[in-house]
């Protein structure tokens, strides 16, 4: 009877043995694929950390260069701003010039060759104005497509800001889903430890 007893004893020991070298096995394999899991979440966060970095520093010099030329687009409004002065000023010389021409053939129709003379100066001045008018306008012109193409260049640089703060915005959901998943390994790391203390 005792020895039935012993042989039972001995064979639920020997279960048990089994039964706590098979944990441990276990143990140690759950234990390489959390050190292994733990070392892909390490890279992977130095490796978000890097491109936000560099996304940071892309998106500085984009608002940079946004600031820049936007400084150009107000200098080139206030170059636009006095030519338009400038050539409100010259048609109002033109118009009074002409009005002086109108009452000079009134009251001189009978004048001389002399006075006849004077006229087709006046008449050579009001052509080199109009040139210079001409001229003017062509400047004015030429400033406003510039302007246009400085606007059209502004609005592609806050397009790739806008696209840079998207892709930094993902990144950060990113990082909260890898500190979340942190969280759970350090909660099944703690659980481990606490099942292998008892």
């Amino acid at each position: 009877m005792k020895e039935s007893k012993v042989s039972e004893f001995k064979l639920k020991l020997q279960t048990l043995i089994t039964e706590v070298r098979e944990l441990r096995e276990k143990e140690a394999v759950s234990s390489d694929q959390l050190h292994s899991q733990f070392q892909k979440w390490k890279q992977s966060e130095e490796e978000s950390c890097r491109k936000i970095t560099e996304l940071a520093a892309e998106l500085a010099s984009s608002v940079q260069l946004t600031q820049q030329l936007q400084r150009k687009v107000q200098f080139l409004e206030d170059e636009n701003y006095l030519l338009q002065s400038k050539h409100k000023e010259l048609k109002e010389t033109i118009n009074c010039i002409l009005q002086a021409k109108e009452a000079f053939l009134n009251a001189y129709q009978e004048s001389t060759c002399e006075m006849k003379r004077s006229i087709e100066s006046r008449d050579r001045k009001i052509a080199t104005l109009s040139e210079k008018i001409n001229a003017h306008l062509l400047s004015l012109e030429s400033v406003r497509k510039e302007a246009s193409l400085v606007k059209q260049v502004v609005d592609n640089a806050q397009h790739a800001v806008d696209e840079k703060e998207e892709v930094v915005a993902r990144l950060k959901i990113q990082m909260d889903k890898v500190c979340e998943l942190e969280g759970l390994l350090i909660g099944n790391t703690k659980k481990t430890m606490t099942l292998k203390l008892n």
